[in-house]
């Protein structure tokens, strides 16, 4: 990878980042934080994941800029290769997220019902 593109990956991690930071901080307040992180986290996916295309010397890119690129100004529209990227990358990061909301569901469930028992004097040791 050449020098000059390794500095415009940089450039472009580092303003993906500060865009989720930025839209982390206004989005801080709401009711829902697992929206909040479910939308940040397949933003993350979708914006920094690389994709290599099957061109012979191609160089890694981002799937969701490379998405738009394709569908905007290719003839064919996206390739299927990056389809698939763009898709296994926004799935990824939604799975991560329902695992991540079952788990705190238990454990919010488990912690009341454990809470309930242990002020019920019915269950309480004598």
């Amino acid at each position: 990878m050449s020098e000059d593109f390794q500095l415009a990956w940089l450039v472009y991690t580092g303003s993906t980042l500060v865009l989720l930071a930025a839209g982390w901080w206004f989005m801080r307040n709401w009711r829902w934080s697992w929206l909040r992180r479910t939308l940040l986290l397949v933003l993350a996916g979708v914006l920094l994941l690389p994709v290599k295309i099957p061109v012979a010397e191609s160089v890694a890119m981002p799937v969701l800029p490379l998405y738009l690129y394709q569908v905007l100004f290719e003839e064919n529209g996206a390739a299927p290769e990056v389809t698939a990227n763009l898709v296994f990358a926004a799935g990824g990061a939604l799975a991560v997220m329902v695992v991540w909301g079952l788990v705190s569901l238990l454990s919010k469930f488990r912690r009341s019902r454990r809470r309930r028992f242990d002020e019920d004097p019915y269950f309480k040791e004598q």
